[in-house]
């Protein structure tokens, strides 16, 4: 309980630092203009390796899953570029999904303990995006864009929880038919880095671990309507 508590406590100081981000760039914007966008997306992918004492240790597939959220953030002038191109956001998205063990690896697991291996997993991102939109002059209501985002992953599975630092870099487009709302289409690249740090996934019969390094990778993609007031 002490343990998930403190990195609850982590999770918080993440989301405050990524709201006073989001505040600072508010309040040294030249022109003011914020910009709201509820989110539903599919993200696909995550890989992760799992040892238990006395099995060999095999891979697990992040099952793909709807994912939701909420972005806002607040545009501000890219010099004499054009008005408003740039944009400092907080985003924050929810994926709840499971692991299924990859390529039938559990050899000296028997079929009933295999069948039933499917940890539910779920994935709270907390992000700082940073992005700019370009004009495209002969389409004055579509505006492609490029982020890039930092910020932290809360991942809670049946045995523990942790929190893991999250970077990433997308593109998509805004469709504003008008010039208070429009349409939010993204892509993006959004790996989990999983640090020196062991985390217990699920114990049955002995405690199945994470093991330590890498990425776990995955791809989003969001759509959502945009709100600008």
């Amino acid at each position: 309980m002490l343990f998930r508590r403190i990195l609850g406590d982590r999770t918080g100081r993440v989301v405050r630092l990524c709201l006073a981000v989001a505040w600072l760039g508010s309040s040294i914007a030249y022109a003011q203009r914020y910009e709201v966008t509820p989110l539903v997306g599919y993200r696909l992918g995550g890989t992760a390796e799992l040892e238990q004492a006395g099995l060999p240790n095999f891979k697990v597939h992040l099952v793909d899953s709807i994912n939701f959220g909420v972005a806002g953030g607040v545009h501000f002038d890219a010099g004499d570029e054009c008005e408003g191109c740039n944009l400092i956001e907080f985003r924050w998205l929810r994926q709840d999904t499971h692991f299924t063990p990859k390529n039938n690896p559990l050899l000296a697991v028997t079929p009933s303990s295999l069948s039933s291996f499917r940890p539910a997993v779920v994935l709270d991102h907390y992000l700082a995006d940073f992005t700019h939109e370009f004009n495209v002059p002969d389409f004055p209501y579509v505006r492609p864009f490029v982020t890039f985002t930092l910020g932290a992953s809360y991942l809670s599975a049946p045995a523990s929880a942790t929190t893991r630092f999250v970077f990433g870099f997308g593109s998509g487009v805004k469709i504003f038919p008008k010039h208070n709302w429009g349409v939010r289409i993204q892509a993006e690249y959004l790996p989990t880095v999983l640090n020196a740090q062991l985390q217990t996934l699920v114990c049955a019969s002995g405690c199945f671990v994470i093991l330590n390094g890498g990425l776990l990778n995955q791809f989003n993609v969001t759509i959502g309507p945009s709100f600008r007031f």
